[in-house]
């Protein structure tokens, strides 16, 4: 949390908590951040494993609600080789993280959504609110290029 204020005082406009591939999550973390006032007009950016690893509609369940206005959504596409030693066949990347995107955009629209895809399979599924008011949220998407080998 001290690292967080030293930065924002230093002029830095975003943190950014990545997911890695197999130990680290970003959820709590960036919910200590938002709970605690840490920083207080910084982006709060949320980077995620993508497609292969994380279905869509579970990309915006906690980053919806952290620091409402001020959280950003990233999401990744893995690489080879380590995608395929833990049995994540990357196939078509591009198009799993299109799918991902379209689907991820739709719920934080907050509509009810029904996506069949190749790698997106979403039948009438929307957002939960239980401690939020109903409405689209404004979160910016940022996507990292598929990994090459």
């Amino acid at each position: 949390m001290e690292i967080a204020r030293y930065a924002e005082s230093k002029g830095f406009h975003a943190i950014w908590q990545a997911e890695s591939r197999l130990v680290r999550e970003a959820t709590v973390p960036m919910a200590a951040f938002s709970r605690s006032q840490t920083t207080s007009r910084w982006a709060q950016a949320w980077s995620t494993t993508g497609p292969a690893t994380r279905p869509a509609r579970l990309d915006v369940l906690h980053p919806r609600r952290l620091a409402p206005g001020r959280v950003i959504l990233g999401i990744g596409a893995w690489w080879e080789p380590l995608a395929g030693k833990v049995g994540v066949r990357r196939v078509k990347p591009l198009r799993a993280m299109r799918e991902t995107v379209e689907a991820v955009r739709a719920l934080l629209a907050d509509e009810t959504v029904t996506y069949e895809g190749e790698f997106v399979h979403l039948d009438g599924v929307e957002l939960d609110y239980v401690y939020q008011e109903r409405r689209p949220k404004e979160v910016p998407i940022y996507i990292g290029r598929p990994g090459c080998r």
